[in-house]
């Protein structure tokens, strides 16, 4: 057996390894994930984010690996899986100590966009700019609250480059002090150009911009709806992909799919391929259209979106899906321990990008906090019954909060397995080739979604 990531260091902190107990029948645990590959079989184990790799012979026999039983790949039978994992949650969220220091900071330029999309979250919202003035305290805020750690700007909006001046001066300004720092955006890429993408690469430090595709011209350019006329839009934005991509600022191109235009992603992922080729700075992705659907409308959308997601591997454009390597301890920005924080145009600051007028703990001009609203966004959805026989358990966190949250399907489950299918793959494909050194520094960029 050759261990390809080791157990998370929390979990050997909490648990150890596990004794083996002489006549004990044992089976593989709830949480433990399989995905064949040519050398063997690859095993992960999603509580203690360990991956193994067993030869054909020892994967014959999985009950007799003893080492299975030692890193809790193999249980007793009667063990309680779901109880073990809510204690080690528990312990590791105890053992956790608050940050001191923000390190990630989710800057809103504007609210405003020059876009239209008929399913944004934020239709209804009154578009605010951020002012000169207040990007200047926005670098205060950031100096102050740093320590002396490189931090990450992700650029947001309504659509960013609405207010690129902005961006410009919180980015020179915090070069002229001194501040080590890297930035993404999410983007619909309208409004890049040569110069801007110069500015970008060389001022923003940018590193990745995800942009979204709606389908091919004439959906896209329907779907958006630009403020501008007479030109194609859709054409712009690949004339400006490809600019991205050559100055070596890479992309991810989300596809925004449902039932109006998964007929033709799949001409939009050959066009893509044709016109780009294999690009190391280029990946793909397909997301659903958020909002509830009824079951059979799932079932059959995420049957096609896979089908979709094998025509991009195809084309090398799947991204580089990493695991998680310690214990999973939140969902994303919105409960995390205070890693990052939101920024608004007035200088509100928030936990969520997907409250941008509301549900704010503070301010940047003062040091008060609105414990309750910091609590409100750590507060988890109940367990379900589905949660006692899923895999992905220990590494789900459902929110009371999440605006993207419409509920656990079946299709949820599936895409979860699919995503650490592809991880163990990738993650084995690195070991061969060496490739896990300065793994955390690198964990971020690897990310498809951003």
């Amino acid at each position: 057996m050759q261990v390809i990531i080791p157990t998370a260091p929390k979990f050997e902190q909490i648990v150890g390894r596990q004794k083996r107990a002489d006549g004990q029948v044992y089976r593989l645990m709830t949480y433990v994930v399989q995905q064949t590959v040519i050398d063997g079989l690859l095993l992960y184990n999603t509580l203690t984010c360990s991956l193994v790799l067993l030869t054909p012979d020892e994967a014959a026999d999985i009950t007799a690996q003893g080492e299975l039983i030692d890193r809790w790949f193999l249980v007793p039978q009667a063990h309680d899986d779901q109880k073990l994992c809510r204690q080690v949650r528990q312990m590791a969220a105890l053992l956790m100590p608050a940050p001191k220091v923000v390190t990630t900071y989710t800057i809103l330029p504007t609210t405003g966009c020059n876009a239209r999309c008929f399913y944004c979250y934020e239709q209804g919202t009154k578009p605010v700019t951020m002012t000169a003035e207040t990007a200047s305290r926005v670098v205060r805020y950031i100096v102050a609250h740093r320590g002396d750690e490189k931090v990450t700007l992700r650029w947001f909006g309504g659509e960013p480059l609405v207010n690129a001046k902005v961006i410009d001066q919180i980015c020179t300004e915090l070069s002229r002090q001194g501040v080590p720092f890297r930035s993404k955006m999410i983007s619909n890429g309208y409004l890049f150009d040569a110069d801007r993408i110069q500015r970008a690469k060389d001022l923003w430090l940018l590193q990745k911009v995800q942009i979204t595709l709606d389908g091919t011209a004439q959906t896209y350019n329907r779907v958006k709806a630009y403020v501008y006329r007479d030109v194609n839009a859709f054409e712009h934005v690949l004339q400006n992909i490809g600019l991205l991509t050559a100055a070596g600022i890479r992309v991810s191109i989300r596809l925004n799919v449902d039932k109006h235009n998964i007929g033709e992603m799949a001409e939009l992922v050959e066009l893509l391929h044709q016109r780009f080729g294999t690009n190391e700075h280029l990946s793909v992705y397909s997301h659903e259209l958020f909002g509830e659907r009824a079951p059979e409308d799932n079932a059959e959308l995420f049957a096609q979106r896979m089908l979709l997601e094998q025509q991009i591997a195809k084309c090398g454009y799947g991204g580089r899906k990493r695991l998680q390597k310690d214990t999973q301890l939140n969902h994303c920005m919105a409960d995390d321990n205070g890693e990052s924080v939101v920024i608004a145009p007035d200088g509100h600051l928030g936990k969520c990008e997907h409250y941008i007028d509301s549900e704010f703990f503070g301010h940047i001009d003062h040091e008060e906090r609105d414990k309750a609203i910091l609590r409100k966004f750590k507060e988890r959805r109940a367990d379900i019954e589905a949660c006692a026989t899923c895999p992905y358990y220990p590494q789900c966190y459902r929110l009371v909060m999440c605006a993207d949250d419409f509920g656990c399907t079946p299709e949820n489950q599936r895409e979860h397995l699919h995503k650490m299918k592809k991880g163990m793959k990738n993650e084995y494909e690195r070991y061969l080739k060496n490739e896990n050194v300065n793994d955390n520094e690198n964990k971020q960029d690897d990310e498809t979604e951003i």
